[in-house]
Parts: structure tokens; C-alpha cells; sequence
């Protein structure tokens, strides 16, 4: 099983993520703060879909027959947007008390819905070349998105480790 290996593999994102951050605060350039921020916010969505897929999948190894483990594993969407409402229906399908606590956990700040859902449809309109849908996207809205996304990767992690 590949994903055991892989296990905390966000956690490299994670700092990979951080590290560009740090460097990207030092360019005075708008033009390639601009680029950067588009940049930072696709990787932004896939520490949030990776990050997702590996504490999940890591929770089916601990507790279920490795056949079952490896069907979960193989049957993993190779991409989904992780907005609000697909985290919640996944969380949903392993545990109804996940979701709930999600919704709770949404509620308690009025952003993180917000800076979780904008993170992906950044993503999508940078993927799909939609200039358009990627206004806001700047360095300081994708750091409160990545911020968000790290407490929701916490948050979830809590869960599968409870």
C-alpha cells in the first residue's frame, strides 16, 4: 500500500507552500506578485485536495481489512474540487458526525466557507484560463485561504485520529 509511505506527505507541501510565501513577500513587482499569487493558489488547492485524500485514506488503513483499505484507495477520485460541499459529503460518507461537526466548524468563523471555496474556483479559473474568475487573487487572500486550509487540515486530522 503506496499511501502508508506517503502518509504526512502534506506536511512537505505544507512547507514547500510556506517557504514560497516567504520568498514571494519580498517581490515588489505587481505584475509578478500577480503571477505568484495565481501560482501559490493552485498549489493552495492541491495541499487541500492531497492533504484531504491522505489523512482519509490513512484512517481506512488503520481500521479496515486491507481489502477494503485498497478499494477506498484505488476508487479515490483522481481530482475532485475540494470546495465546502464536497469536503462535507466525503467527511459525510465516513462518518455522519464529521460532517456535522464540519458544518459546526464552518459556522464558527465566517470566512473559512469563503476562503475554502474561493481557493478552489481560483484554481479552476486559473486552470481553465478564465482571467475573469481569478479577481482577488492576491498574495494576502491566498495566504488567509492557505491559513484557513491548514486549520481545516488540523481539524480533520483531529478526527480521524479521535
Amino acid at each position: 500500500m503506496a499511501l502508508r509511505s506517503r502518509h504526512k506527505g502534506h506536511d512537505k507541501y505544507k512547507s514547500r507552500i510556506t517557504n514560497l510565501f516567504n520568498v514571494y513577500d519580498n517581490v515588489s513587482d505587481p505584475a509578478e506578485q500577480a503571477h505568484n499569487a495565481k501560482y501559490l493558489a493552485v498549489l493552495v488547492s492541491g495541499y487541500l485536495e492531497q492533504a484531504i485524500k491522505e489523512l482519509l485514506l490513512h484512517y481506512t488503513f488503520q481500521g479496515a481489512r486491507p481489502q477494503i483499505s485498497r478499494y477506498i484507495e484505488e476508487t479515490w477520485p483522481i481530482s475532485r474540487n475540494m470546495n465546502t460541499q464536497n469536503i462535507n459529503d466525503i467527511l459525510g460518507q465516513f462518518n455522519s458526525k464529521w460532517s456535522e461537526d464540519f458544518l459546526y466548524w464552518l459556522e464558527q468563523d465566517d470566512n473559512r466557507k469563503s476562503n475554502i471555496n474561493s481557493i478552489v474556483r481560483w484554481r479552476n479559473g486559473i486552470a481553465h484560463g478564465q482571467e475573469s474568475n481569478t479577481t482577488g487573487v492576491t498574495l494576502v487572500s491566498v495566504r488567509n485561504a492557505f491559513s484557513t486550509i491548514g486549520d481545516l487540515v488540523s481539524f480533520i486530522d483531529g478526527k480521524v485520529k479521535s
